[in-house]
């Protein structure tokens, strides 16, 4: 039986092209922005990973909301998107029982949007942006970037606006992305919820987990066998002070 593969996407399948290493050639586009231009390549090594992984059904799993993920070229059904916010069964459709769930999960909580309100009162429009992720209705969790690509100022406003933020919230950083998460809210919560539905099916088929940043370790945990690249911020952590590699 082919195994299930639960894979991230950016900066795991493919990134930006700044990203990619240099002078590289055959790169692939492989995602755009709103306006149409490129925005994620995959490299030569990249493409063929995701043919072998192609042997088994891959789902994504993803901060990208469904409309940023429609301009990803690659199978989008099932898929968990939104960090685990909207979850898409297998002809695209969205799974009401999960959304309902979290909906009544967000009533229990500190709402996004005064959350939102709080983390960003304040901030120079001239050097952040920032906005709510939300999905049918559902405000799910708030995004701050900098305008200059800057992530050693995000790592200081990430020190700057912690005690704004309610104790039971999760902050993730990595990169030119800092993003602060209700604690209902999770890419674990949702590949849970997948996973036992899969295991009810065939409960000894391989499911592989796939990730770049240690806040993916929440699904990949859930899965048999996990999988990350080494030029990542997970890989990083992981062997960061390894008296195994010289």
């Amino acid at each position: 039986m082919a195994p299930v593969i639960l894979t991230d996407l950016d900066d795991t399948l493919f990134q930006t092209l700044p990203k990619c290493p240099p002078g590289v050639e055959g790169l692939l586009q492989m995602s755009t922005l709103l306006d149409g231009s490129p925005s994620g390549f995959a490299t030569p090594l990249q493409q063929r990973f995701l043919r072998w992984l192609q042997n088994g059904d891959v789902i994504p799993v993803t901060a990208r909301g469904r409309e940023v993920l429609a301009r990803v070229t690659i199978g989008q059904a099932p898929a968990i998107c939104s960090n685990g916010g909207c979850i898409l069964g297998a002809g695209g459709e969205l799974d009401l029982d999960w959304h309902d769930r979290l909906s009544g999960h967000a009533r229990e909580t500190a709402p996004v949007d005064q959350v939102y309100h709080a983390v960003t009162e304040g901030l120079p429009a001239d050097r952040f942006r920032h906005w709510v992720v939300d999905e049918n209705g559902l405000d799910l969790y708030v995004v701050i970037k900098s305008n200059q690509g800057d992530a050693a100022a995000l790592a200081v406003l990430q020190d700057e606006l912690a005690a704004r933020l309610p104790a039971d919230w999760r902050c993730h950083r990595n990169g030119n992305n800092l993003a602060y998460l209700p604690p209902w809210l999770s890419k674990r919560h949702a590949a849970r919820y997948l996973i036992a539905a899969m295991r009810e099916e065939a409960p000894d088929r391989p499911i592989i987990g796939i990730g770049d940043s240690i806040s993916d370790v929440g699904f990949m945990d859930l899965c048999d066998f996990a999988m990350a690249p080494t030029r990542s911020q997970l890989w990083a952590q992981i062997a960061d002070g390894n008296g195994w590699i010289d």
